[in-house]
């Protein structure tokens, strides 16, 4: 399941915007795709640097605690990468014009492309129907605000009609990218030995049929390489079966897993700085009141926010 891997579900979908028509608002007139160009421009990005901290306006997506990334932007073409190449003496010998032009791929309308990164529910089982439901609840307003210029979107169905709305444009995400592996994931790996098995159980099948029911060489031969190359065949698809599984999932990378890391490297460091110079029992005693303060192993707090590139703690009280 290419779409679900390292414990990780991508989803990316591409839907089709319903350019027909004129939008009027206020005193304005627009078509729908610039409509959307603007519920995007409009639409809050996470506080990743200070100046949008200043701002104070959070993404809608970090309000979902199992959303690690998501981008919409809209496509109006595809790229064009120019000419396809062709051999120069068969092109002249086929009378082919390097100068006329070649067909380029043209769409019939704008698409909304929206992609995401989260954590799935049961793993996957239900996905990516839970996570899209769960965003509408979360998040409908500002949903409606993009996705109603979207063709066949009905802005007053539930949570489930969003889903099999957003499923319908769904596009099979086959180069997903995920980083949280720190050491080497157990997957299994086939030895020549044992690629070597099922062609060895093919000759060795051949020689004793051809044994038993007395074929002359040149039969029993053809025999015992027919069996070795289906062995061979066997472990082709043998190696495209294990090589189609999903990426093993990653200790402690769920949205919840990363925001308590990215906490508690931030308070480890503020704690670190402000222990230097301490004596061992001072540093025991300090390390404890740590570990009371920012319990590690709970997730819901204290912990980072989502949505937000760096944790804020209380001032560090000054000695006089």
């Amino acid at each position: 399941m290419p779409n679900l891997d390292g414990g990780h579900y991508f989803f990316t979908a591409l839907l089709p915007i319903d350019n027909h028509g004129i939008v009027e608002h206020g005193l304005f007139k627009s078509s729908p795709v610039h409509m959307v160009r603007d519920a995007l421009e409009a639409l809050p990005t996470a506080l990743q640097t200070r100046e949008a901290e200043k701002i104070g306006i959070q993404s809608p997506f970090a309000r979902s605690l199992r959303t690690h990334f998501v981008r919409m932007f809209l496509i109006d073409a595809p790229a064009y990468n120019g000419r396809d190449s062709l051999n120069t003496l068969i092109s002249t010998i086929r009378g082919i014009n390097p100068l006329q032009a070649q067909p380029v791929d043209r769409l019939a309308c704008h698409y909304l492309a929206f992609v995401g990164d989260f954590d799935p529910a049961a793993e996957g089982a239900d996905e990516p129907r839970s996570w899209l439901e769960e965003l509408w609840s979360l998040a409908r307003p500002e949903l409606c605000s993009v996705f109603q210029y979207c063709y066949q979107f009905n802005p007053h169905g539930d949570g489930a009609a969003f889903a099999d709305f957003v499923i319908k444009g769904q596009v099979e995400t086959t180069m997903s990218f995920n980083d949280y592996w720190t050491i080497t994931p157990p997957i299994p790996n086939l030895t020549g030995v044992q690629l070597a098995i099922a062609p060895a159980l093919g000759v060795l099948a051949g020689i004793v049929l051809a044994a038993m029911v007395h074929w002359p060489w040149w039969a029993g031969l053809g025999l015992t390489l027919a069996l070795a190359a289906a062995g061979v065949v066997f472990d082709y698809f043998l190696i495209n079966y294990l090589g189609g599984k999903p990426f093993p999932t990653a200790p402690n990378s769920t949205l919840r897993d990363v925001l308590k890391a990215l906490y508690l490297q931030q308070a480890f460091t503020r704690f670190a700085v402000a222990q230097q110079g301490s004596s061992p029992a001072q540093l025991r005693a300090a390390f404890a009141d740590f570990v009371a303060a920012t319990r590690p192993d709970d997730l819901s707090a204290p912990t980072q926010p989502p949505g937000v590139v760096r944790s804020h703690f209380a001032p560090e009280p000054h000695n006089a």
